[in-house]
Formats: C-alpha cells, sequence, structure tokens
C-alpha cells in the first residue's frame, strides 16, 4: 500500500512539473530583453498585423499576425523547442497568440507583458 501511495505522489509531482514546463512565460519589459539577448536560437515574435509591422519593425523579427486565420498554419511551420518570445502593440494579442502557441505544443513561449513594439524600440532591440 505505502508503495502504491508514493507512486501516486511521484505521479502527481511529474505531472504538475510537465505542465509548468509547458505554460507561458510572462516576462516584463526589462526581463523580456534581458532574457531576449542571453536566449540562443529565440526568435522575436511580432504578432501585430503587417500594417503595422511595416509602419516600425525589428529586422530580426518574424511577423505572423495573431488575428488572421492563417496564424495557426503559418507558426506550425516553426520548430516547437525553439524559444519564441512574443510581442505587439500593448501586449493583449501577445498574450492571446501566446497561449496558442503553448497549446500548439511550443516548449519555450515568452510572452512580453504590459508593454509592446514602442517599449521594445526604447530598450534598443534592433
Amino acid at each position: 500500500m505505502k508503495k502504491q501511495i508514493s507512486f501516486f505522489f511521484l505521479l502527481i509531482g511529474l505531472m504538475a512539473c510537465s505542465s509548468a514546463s509547458s505554460q507561458t512565460k510572462n516576462l516584463a519589459i526589462d526581463d523580456f530583453v534581458k532574457t531576449y539577448k542571453s536566449t540562443d536560437k529565440a526568435v522575436l515574435l511580432d504578432v501585430r498585423t503587417p500594417g503595422e509591422w511595416s509602419q516600425g519593425k525589428f529586422e530580426s523579427s518574424k511577423c505572423i499576425n495573431v488575428m488572421d486565420q492563417s496564424f495557426k498554419d503559418q507558426v506550425s511551420k516553426l520548430d516547437k523547442n525553439t524559444p519564441l518570445f512574443v510581442y505587439c502593440k500593448v501586449g493583449g494579442r501577445s498574450s492571446k497568440a501566446s497561449s496558442q502557441l503553448v497549446k500548439m505544443g511550443f516548449k519555450n513561449v515568452y510572452n512580453l507583458t504590459n508593454a509592446g513594439y514602442d517599449d521594445l524600440a526604447k530598450k534598443g532591440l534592433k
């Protein structure tokens, strides 16, 4: 009986760790920039519209509009193990996109909270 109980708690612990590793990591702007700059092979994912992107963008960013019906098809072409740093204009769409990415199986999703493109530009991203 003790072995069964121990196994049960071990299983619960493993499930908790597994789900925690597949959650969006919400970061304030300074942590977002610091983590992005120190992460190898990171992708800066802009989920604004193409019109917004054309008015100002980072050369290193990839634009996939979260409001586009083909959003899931477009992001499914990305490697699910690549760290994705997601931002938009002010934070609402990036949160939505980050949740969708995690549900699709992306392992390392970082969402910029309470900030957006203009704030990142002020921090010197290129």
